[in-house]
């Protein structure tokens, strides 16, 4: 309960920074404060320099609340959203591992699969976790949108997939137009973001399957 003249209530979150030389979190001092903190944010230079921000390293940072927050979005954002959650962590997992085969052999020695998920962990981040903080949209974006926003990188991933089996080209699926339509999602008002989201989910449907038909011509 706050101190004050009505009855308040509240939460406090306490935040510290370690700064090691090099950013070297293997030496003791950040190993100690490792060992009694429950949430890590890695900050990443390498991320800061490609003007990525908030330049959190997604791969680095963890939280030990997941099981308890968990609950809470089932319970208000959606029954499903812990899963959603875990899909894009694979995503970016699966990016960083074929990252290192790309710079040892080239891009197309990957599978279209493989360039597909490529395709789909870009789109994670630079359309969901990538913020423009003094944009009058983009500085604040409600959970509900951030469903809606992680349904249509997923979406477009699915659907792609399958159209991909049935003989669908990596070359033209990664450069249709609805992928940028995708990431401009993010600066779209609250209040129109229901019907845009419906309108870049057909999209999305439409020209993935016209794809494959003008491949067929």
């Amino acid at each position: 309960v706050s101190l004050g003249s009505d009855n308040r209530e509240g939460s406090l979150s306490v935040i510290g920074a370690v700064s090691p030389p090099g950013g070297d979190i293997s030496e003791p001092v950040s190993q100690a404060t490792l060992r009694i903190v429950k949430v890590f944010w890695g900050l990443d230079a390498k991320l800061a320099y490609k003007r990525h921000f908030p330049a959190i390293n997604w791969l680095t940072s963890y939280s030990l609340y997941l099981d308890t927050l968990g609950k809470w979005y089932k319970e208000n954002v959606s029954e499903d959203w812990m899963e959603l959650r875990n899909r894009l962590m694979s995503l970016l997992q699966d990016e960083s591992e074929l990252e290192e085969i790309v710079k040892l052999v080239g891009i197309d020695a990957l599978s279209p699969g493989d360039r597909l998920k490529m395709e789909a962990a870009r789109s994670i981040r630079e359309d969901f976790l990538h913020q423009l903080a003094y944009h009058e949209v983009d500085t604040y974006t409600s959970l509900k949108k951030q469903l809606l926003m992680i349904r249509l990188i997923l979406a477009f991933y699915d659907i792609a997939s399958e159209v991909m089996s049935n003989g669908g080209d990596i070359e033209i699926i990664s450069s249709l137009p609805v992928r940028e339509q995708i990431g401009r999602f993010k600066y779209i008002k609250e209040e129109n973001t229901g019907e845009e989201y419906e309108k870049i989910l057909n999209e999305i449907n439409a020209q993935l399957q016209n794809s494959v038909a003008k491949e067929e011509i």
